[in-house]
């Protein structure tokens, strides 16, 4: 592709939001990979880039995959404010197990209600096989998404959901009709690696890797300096700078 065509790509930015362990890199994955990751740890923000095919033409999708902090720990209550508005959708993640994980994004739909020109944003109850161990019904989760106006679902991210696909999808054709942010608190323009393409995960578990994309590490408030931090293990740098 001719670097004049690959600028003329549209964009689009979705930042991944919701309280620890909800499972948030694992639906990242799944959507990027088609793959499912079981044990999944990172101690920073990770920026997944990918260019997909819609019925609208090719689209550069950029994934901030946010981290919450621990469980708990201080972070966990922050709104995550900087990634909100460098975003052009949100996709805010909960655990249907977990009731302090629904509180949680119940919070951040409050705070999405006192932001000018909020990103388009969609509601997703994780971990939809666990429903024997349920402590938020789906109609609450249906509920509180209606109440925002916004898009739900549940899904299974350890099982193959094409509702999650479409959500993702709905959340990427929504934003293209929107103008795009011309003023973003942080960026990377440089990116590093092979999305889950190296020997550091095994293919006995994850299969053969067919879709290709670039993911690099970034700890909170430190993009917008567009500076590369140290990559956690798993992720070793494939090619230079």
């Amino acid at each position: 592709m001719k670097a004049e065509d690959k600028t003329a790509i549209p964009r689009v930015r979705i930042a991944v939001i919701g309280h620890a362990d909800v499972g948030k890199s694992a639906l990242t994955v799944r959507y990027l990979t088609g793959r499912f990751i079981g044990e999944y740890r990172s101690n920073t923000d990770l920026l997944y880039n990918k260019t997909i095919t819609l019925e609208t033409g090719l689209t550069e999708v950029e994934i901030v995959d946010v981290y919450a902090g621990s469980v708990d720990g201080d972070e966990q209550n922050e709104f995550p404010m900087e990634q909100v508005l460098w975003s052009d959708a949100c996709m805010i993640v909960y655990n249907i197990t977990q009731r302090s994980s629904f509180e949680y994004a119940a919070k951040c739909l409050a705070e999405f209600k006192s932001l000018q020109n909020a990103p388009t944003a969609y509601l997703v109850g994780n971990k939809a096989d666990l429903d024997h161990l349920r402590e938020v019904p789906e109609k609450e989760g249906a509920a509180l998404a209606a109440a925002s106006s916004i898009g739900f679902c549940e899904v299974s991210v350890a099982e193959y959901t094409p509702t999650l696909y479409k959500a993702f999808e709905k959340l990427i054709i929504d934003s293209r009709a929107r103008p795009q942010k011309q003023n973003r608190k942080f960026s990377v323009s440089k990116m590093l690696g092979t999305l889950i393409g190296n020997n550091s995960y095994s293919q006995k578990s994850l299969g053969p890797i067919n879709h290709q994309g670039t993911v690099v590490p970034c700890h909170k408030g430190e993009l917008h300096k567009s500076r590369v931090l140290k990559r956690r293990q798993g992720f070793t740098a494939t090619t230079s700078l």
